[in-house]
Parts: structure tokens; C-alpha cells; sequence
């Protein structure tokens, strides 16, 4: 089977990324200004609560099955015996998810008076396990994923102008929302007969079931972080909180999109260098996976953390003051998580140090928990952003520990330097044109073309290095 080249890869990934932010800016500027912050909060409380259900019934599935497909993409036997081993243990632990989720929502007093919209989301449950995003990703398919995805976006961003259009609209909106991952889950079931063949008994297989739940708990514990992060915030504060949260947690998810793209698309590749023994090809990668984060995450940072005040306003409009601190506490995550993309997912991962993710995801989620108690009554979407920091920080050390001291690979600390260096001249156009001019879209678009240009000339040569990948 033809290997697609990695810059393809990367490009068909980075459009899907870039595709599915832009049409959150053009969506959530129009539902955070006609349902305000305590109904996008509300939404948002929902969407994480159910995501964090759907941590239980995926578990590992996500980087098992890119990892384990990748190993066996040219056998189409073993593809096929390997697809349904994945799948069958997928749709088990979704089934008792699945159970432990209705009655959460039926128990639980904070959930029930929202049972609507969590039967809504209950969808999302059932058909992500239809979803085997894992299986193209393992075969390197990026072309399709991006097209199919894109293309049932855009009918999302059209459904949502054409018929939201009151503020107790709300659940018709999650409902358009969640009706994505159902019509994506039903396309890619109907596609992927092309490619495998399954055989009833192969579902009953638990081949895969020890590896699928070492990575599982390495999934949720990073949730404690994320997802759980969320749900804990709109328990104990409130969903305007939540709203502030989620508004500062937009940006900072777009940015950490692309290196997130870079890192699923090295995976499979990585996967298949390390089973064919290709020593050199593999740290020539990890290079310039080094590269691009040193070169790209600073400047995205610091600008960021600037022009905070204007990002929100434009994002989200007034009433939404309370994201700009969290959004500046947020951003210098970018880079904590941009060099645990590299360790985790393009060395740990390959070599199988499923054990080193989930003591580090055990350590970050540990301190999320103590933080979450301590401060999140009091500080509300603040606290939440400091938990994020925190356990980010703490899990990408605890990595570069395991790394150092195992003598995997050298990290280039010399890349950082020279980008932080290169990077002053972006924080004073940044800084000039905060302070001085007024109109937040005028600022923020002046900001954004003279520090892009002053960055490209100054990193020119790395970035010609970096698209001739």
C-alpha cells in the first residue's frame, strides 16, 4: 500500500484543524452574543459532562488503534482481525457507559434538571463508538477524514444560522452539534467496509483489552485536566464561570490544534519506523518535531498572553471580561503541551512506554485534584486555568525526567533560546499596538500582520526547512 508523505499528511491535518476553528469563530462570535455566557455555559457544562463519559467508553482506543493499525496497515487479514478486535472492546465498555451514564443523569440532582440535554448528548456516546476515526488515522487517510469532516461542518455552520435564532434555542443547538459526530460515525461505517472484513467472532476478542486500559487511565487522568476540569467548574461555580473558561480556552485549543495535527500524523509514522528497526529516520523526525515547537510556540504565546483583552472582545463581544485573565494564565501551556505531544506521542508511545504516560497523567491528575478543591469555589475560571498550567507543566516534566535519565533522545535546548531571542520583536508590536490603539479589531489586525512579518523574515530559513519536510 502507498505511504502518503508525511507533509501531505500534516497538510491535510492542519486544514481539518484550521476548518473546524474557523467555523467555531464564525459560530460561537453569533451564539455567544444571542445566548450570553450562562447558556453557552450551561451548553458547555453538558458537552464536557458527556465527554467525560465518553472517556470510560473509548478508554485507549484513539492511540491504540492508530498505533496498532499502522503496524499492520499492508496485511489486509490482520488489518481486518485487528479492526474488529479494537472495535469489539469499544463498543463493550461503550455499553456500560452507556448504562452508568443514564443512571448518573437520573441520580445525580445537578444532572437531572438537565436530563433533556443529556439525552441529546447520549448520542454522542453511542455513535462515537461508530465513529473509528482511530482506523483511517492508523492508515495514514487523512485525505478523507479532512474532506468528510469539513464537508459535514459546513452543513453544520449552515443549520445553525438557519434555525438558531432565539436564546431558549439552546438545545436545538447542542442537538446540531452532537448531530455532527452522528452523521460523521455513519459515513465512515459504510466507508470502511472497503477496507476491512469482519468477522463476528473477532468482536469477542480481549487481545487488546490490557494495552486499551493502561492507555484508557493515561486518557482519563489527562481529562482531570481538561474535561473534568470543566465539569467541576460548573458544579462549584456556576456556568457563567464555565462560559469565561470555555471563551478562554477557545484560542488556546486552535493554537495547540496545529501541533496536536503535527503529533497525530507523526504517530502512525513513528509507529512503523520504530517496527522496521529505521533508527535514522526516526530521530531525523524528532528533529524537526523539536524545531517546529521551538520555532512556532513562543511567539503564539507571548503575542497571545498581549492581546488577550482584544482576542476576547472580538471572540466572544462584552460580557465576557472574566476569560481575559484566564486566557493569559492558559497560553504558556502551549508549550508544555506542545513538547508532551513529541514525547509522549512520537517516543513514548512507539517504543510502547504505555506505563511512563499513565504514571505522568496520574501525577498531573493528582495535582488538578488538589488545586480543583482547593481554589476553584473561590477563584472560579482563574482557578480552572491555573489547574490547566499546573498539571500540564508537571506531566511534560515528568516526561523530559523519564527521558533524560532513560538517554531516549537529546531535546535541543538551543532551538528554544534562539526562539525566545527572536521572538522580542514580535512582543513590542504587540505591546505598541495594545497600548495605543483603541478599536480591538483594528489592534488585534495590525498586531497580527506586523509580527507575523517580522517573524517570517527573521525565521525564514527554518520555516523553508520546516515546509520541505
Amino acid at each position: 500500500m502507498a505511504q502518503t508523505s508525511i507533509k501531505k499528511n500534516f497538510a491535510y491535518k492542519s486544514i481539518l484543524n484550521l476548518s473546524s476553528y474557523l467555523i467555531g469563530f464564525i459560530t460561537f462570535p453569533y451564539i455567544s452574543r444571542l445566548m450570553g455566557a450562562e447558556r453557552v455555559g450551561l451548553v458547555n457544562f453538558v458537552d464536557n459532562t458527556v465527554s467525560y463519559f465518553l472517556l470510560f467508553a473509548s478508554l485507549g482506543i484513539g492511540l491504540l488503534g492508530v498505533r496498532e493499525i499502522a503496524r499492520v496497515r499492508c496485511d489486509e487479514q490482520e488489518r481486518s482481525r485487528v479492526f474488529a478486535n479494537l472495535l469489539g472492546i469499544n463498543l463493550l465498555f461503550t455499553i456500560v457507559t452507556l448504562i452508568v451514564f443514564v443512571a448518573a443523569v437520573l441520580i445525580i440532582p445537578t444532572l437531572r434538571q438537565y436530563y433533556e440535554l443529556f439525552w441529546i448528548g447520549s448520542a454522542k456516546i453511542i455513535f462515537t463508538a461508530l465513529l473509528v476515526e482511530w482506523f483511517y488515522s492508523g492508515m495514514e487517510n487523512f485525505r478523507y477524514i479532512t474532506l468528510r469532516t469539513v464537508a459535514v461542518k459546513l452543513l453544520y455552520v449552515v443549520a445553525v444560522f438557519l434555525f438558531i435564532r432565539e436564546p431558549e434555542q439552546y438545545p436545538l443547538y447542542f442537538t446540531l452539534t452532537v448531530a455532527t459526530v452522528v452523521v460523521n460515525a455513519l459515513i465512515n461505517v459504510l466507508y470502511v467496509r472497503r477496507f476491512v472484513t469482519i468477522k463476528l467472532r473477532e468482536l469477542f476478542s480481549m487481545r487488546y483489552l490490557r494495552s486499551n486500559c493502561t492507555l484508557g487511565a493515561y486518557s482519563i487522568m489527562t481529562s482531570m485536566y481538561l474535561t473534568f476540569n470543566v465539569m467541576f467548574l460548573g458544579f462549584v461555580a456556576g456556568n457563567t464561570q464555565v462560559g469565561y473558561y470555555t471563551t478562554a480556552f477557545k484560542l488556546y485549543t486552535v493554537l495547540l490544534g496545529f501541533f496536536s495535527a503535527f503529533a497525530n500524523v507523526m504517530l502512525p509514522r513513528m509507529s512503523a519506523l520504530v517496527a522496521d528497526g529505521d533508527k535514522q529516520g526516526y530521530q531525523a523526525l524528532l528533529n524537526k518535531s523539536f524545531s517546529a515547537v521551538a520555532t512556532f510556540s513562543l511567539p503564539l504565546i507571548v503575542c497571545s498572553m498581549i492581546m488577550a483583552p482584544q482576542i476576547v472582545y472580538i471572540l466572544a463581544g462584552s460580557g465576557f471580561e472574566g476569560a481575559v485573565i484566564p486566557m493569559q494564565i492558559i497560553m504558556p501551556a502551549l508549550l508544555s503541551v506542545g513538547l508532551a505531544q513529541i514525547l509522549a506521542i512520537q517516543i513514548l508511545m512507539p517504543l510502547r512506554k504505555d506505563n511512563v504516560l499513565l504514571v505522568a497523567s496520574i501525577i498531573g491528575a493528582g495535582l488538578s485534584v488538589v488545586i480543583n478543591i482547593l481554589f476553584i469555589e473561590r477563584l472560579g475560571a482563574i482557578g480552572s486555568a491555573v489547574v490547566l498550567l499546573a498539571a500540564e507543566s508537571v506531566v511534560t516534566g515528568t516526561y523530559i525526567a523519564y527521558v533524560g535519565r532513560k538517554r531516549l533522545v537529546k531535546i535541543p535546548v538551543k532551538y528554544f533560546l534562539r526562539s525566545a531571542l527572536l521572538t522580542l520583536p514580535c512582543v513590542a508590536i504587540c505591546v505598541a499596538c495594545s497600548e495605543l490603539i483603541e478599536n480591538p479589531y483594528i489592534a488585534l489586525t495590525t498586531a497580527t500582520l506586523a509580527s507575523v512579518s517580522c517573524w517570517g523574515i527573521l525565521n525564514f530559513r527554518e520555516l523553508r526547512d520546516y515546509l520541505g519536510i
